[in-house]
Protein backbone atom coordinates (compact mmCIF):
# COMPACT_ATOMS: atom_id res chain seq x y z
CA UNK A 1 0.00 0.00 0.00
CA UNK A 2 1.21 3.68 -0.83
CA UNK A 3 2.26 5.79 2.17
CA UNK A 4 -0.06 8.31 1.01
CA UNK A 5 -3.93 8.06 -0.78
CA UNK A 6 -5.95 11.24 -1.58
CA UNK A 7 -9.77 11.35 -0.95
CA UNK A 8 -11.24 14.34 -2.86
CA UNK A 9 -14.61 15.84 -3.57
CA UNK A 10 -16.36 19.03 -5.73
CA UNK A 11 -18.57 21.25 -3.85
CA UNK A 12 -20.76 23.94 -6.19
CA UNK A 13 -23.07 26.49 -4.21
CA UNK A 14 -26.84 25.60 -5.47
CA UNK A 15 -28.07 29.07 -4.18
CA UNK A 16 -29.01 30.52 -0.79
CA UNK A 17 -27.72 28.73 2.17
CA UNK A 18 -27.31 25.07 0.10
CA UNK A 19 -24.48 23.77 -2.38
CA UNK A 20 -23.60 20.01 -3.89
CA UNK A 21 -20.99 17.98 -2.98
CA UNK A 22 -19.65 15.70 -5.76
CA UNK A 23 -17.80 12.48 -5.25
CA UNK A 24 -15.38 10.69 -7.66
CA UNK A 25 -17.48 7.86 -6.88
CA UNK A 26 -20.36 10.01 -8.74
CA UNK A 27 -22.35 9.95 -5.87
CA UNK A 28 -23.97 13.72 -4.67
CA UNK A 29 -24.68 14.55 -1.65
CA UNK A 30 -26.97 17.97 -0.64
CA UNK A 31 -25.78 20.03 1.99
CA UNK A 32 -26.91 23.39 4.03
CA UNK A 33 -26.50 25.48 6.07
CA UNK A 34 -28.04 24.26 9.60
CA UNK A 35 -31.61 25.60 9.84
CA UNK A 36 -30.63 26.49 13.64
CA UNK A 37 -28.37 29.31 12.16
CA UNK A 38 -30.54 30.25 9.59
CA UNK A 39 -29.98 27.26 7.30
CA UNK A 40 -32.70 25.33 4.84
CA UNK A 41 -34.10 22.16 7.17
CA UNK A 42 -34.19 18.80 6.03
CA UNK A 43 -31.09 18.76 4.61
CA UNK A 44 -27.28 17.43 6.12
CA UNK A 45 -25.29 19.98 7.40
CA UNK A 46 -21.05 19.82 7.47
CA UNK A 47 -21.80 19.67 10.93
CA UNK A 48 -23.88 16.10 10.04
CA UNK A 49 -21.50 14.99 7.98
CA UNK A 50 -18.35 15.39 10.16
CA UNK A 51 -20.35 13.38 12.83
CA UNK A 52 -21.14 10.51 10.02
CA UNK A 53 -17.75 10.41 8.83
CA UNK A 54 -16.47 9.46 12.65
CA UNK A 55 -19.55 7.22 12.52
CA UNK A 56 -18.53 5.24 9.09
CA UNK A 57 -14.62 5.20 10.43
CA UNK A 58 -15.65 3.23 12.87
CA UNK A 59 -17.74 0.74 10.76
CA UNK A 60 -15.24 0.30 8.33
CA UNK A 61 -12.36 0.32 10.82
CA UNK A 62 -14.48 -2.98 12.30
CA UNK A 63 -14.77 -4.77 9.12
CA UNK A 64 -11.30 -4.35 8.63
CA UNK A 65 -10.37 -5.36 11.89
CA UNK A 66 -12.44 -8.21 12.34
CA UNK A 67 -11.72 -9.25 8.91
CA UNK A 68 -8.25 -9.31 10.15
CA UNK A 69 -9.22 -11.39 13.38
CA UNK A 70 -11.16 -13.52 10.90
CA UNK A 71 -13.86 -12.87 12.98
CA UNK A 72 -17.18 -13.00 11.46
CA UNK A 73 -20.25 -10.46 12.10
CA UNK A 74 -23.17 -10.92 12.08
CA UNK A 75 -25.37 -7.81 12.68
CA UNK A 76 -23.82 -4.12 13.07
CA UNK A 77 -25.88 -0.97 13.57
CA UNK A 78 -24.18 2.46 15.66
CA UNK A 79 -25.77 5.76 16.18
CA UNK A 80 -23.60 9.26 16.65
CA UNK A 81 -24.08 12.00 18.77
CA UNK A 82 -22.06 15.26 18.29
CA UNK A 83 -21.86 17.79 20.34
CA UNK A 84 -21.36 21.85 18.95
CA UNK A 85 -20.52 24.61 21.32
CA UNK A 86 -19.83 27.89 21.12
CA UNK A 87 -16.15 28.18 22.36
CA UNK A 88 -14.14 32.10 22.72
CA UNK A 89 -15.61 33.71 19.70
CA UNK A 90 -16.50 30.36 16.93
CA UNK A 91 -18.43 27.11 17.25
CA UNK A 92 -16.63 23.24 17.33
CA UNK A 93 -17.86 19.79 17.64
CA UNK A 94 -16.71 19.17 20.68
CA UNK A 95 -17.40 15.86 21.20
CA UNK A 96 -18.86 12.76 19.56
CA UNK A 97 -20.12 9.76 21.38
CA UNK A 98 -20.83 6.27 18.90
CA UNK A 99 -22.85 3.74 20.24
CA UNK A 100 -21.94 0.48 18.78
CA UNK A 101 -24.22 -2.71 18.61
CA UNK A 102 -22.59 -5.42 17.53
CA UNK A 103 -22.91 -9.57 17.01
CA UNK A 104 -20.28 -11.48 16.15
CA UNK A 105 -18.93 -15.01 16.40
CA UNK A 106 -16.25 -14.69 18.66
CA UNK A 107 -15.06 -15.04 21.78
CA UNK A 108 -15.30 -12.09 24.14
CA UNK A 109 -11.18 -11.48 24.85
CA UNK A 110 -11.32 -11.22 20.89
CA UNK A 111 -14.08 -9.49 20.99
CA UNK A 112 -12.62 -7.11 23.02
CA UNK A 113 -9.07 -6.87 20.88
CA UNK A 114 -11.00 -5.65 18.14
CA UNK A 115 -13.01 -2.92 19.95
CA UNK A 116 -9.25 -2.09 21.69
CA UNK A 117 -7.77 -1.87 18.17
CA UNK A 118 -10.60 -0.62 16.23
CA UNK A 119 -10.56 2.34 19.34
CA UNK A 120 -6.98 3.31 18.47
CA UNK A 121 -6.99 2.86 14.52
CA UNK A 122 -9.68 5.04 13.07
CA UNK A 123 -7.81 6.97 11.06
CA UNK A 124 -10.92 9.83 10.52
CA UNK A 125 -11.11 9.95 14.55
CA UNK A 126 -7.65 9.89 14.86
CA UNK A 127 -6.95 12.84 12.65
CA UNK A 128 -10.58 14.90 14.63
CA UNK A 129 -9.59 17.19 17.65
CA UNK A 130 -13.08 16.54 18.95
CA UNK A 131 -13.45 14.08 21.72
CA UNK A 132 -14.79 10.57 20.36
CA UNK A 133 -15.92 8.16 22.94
CA UNK A 134 -17.52 4.39 21.08
CA UNK A 135 -19.49 2.21 23.23
CA UNK A 136 -19.47 -1.03 21.66
CA UNK A 137 -22.48 -3.43 23.36
CA UNK A 138 -22.25 -7.52 22.10
CA UNK A 139 -25.77 -8.25 21.40
CA UNK A 140 -27.13 -11.75 20.05
CA UNK A 141 -27.78 -11.56 16.77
Amino acid sequence: MTEEISFGNHLTWTGDAMGEIAFPSRQKIEVALPAEFGGVEGFASPEDLFVAAANGCVLTTTLAVAKKHKVALLSYSSEAVGVLEKLGDGREVTRIDIKVKIAAEADPETLNEIFAEVAERAPVIRSMTSSVSIDFEVVDE
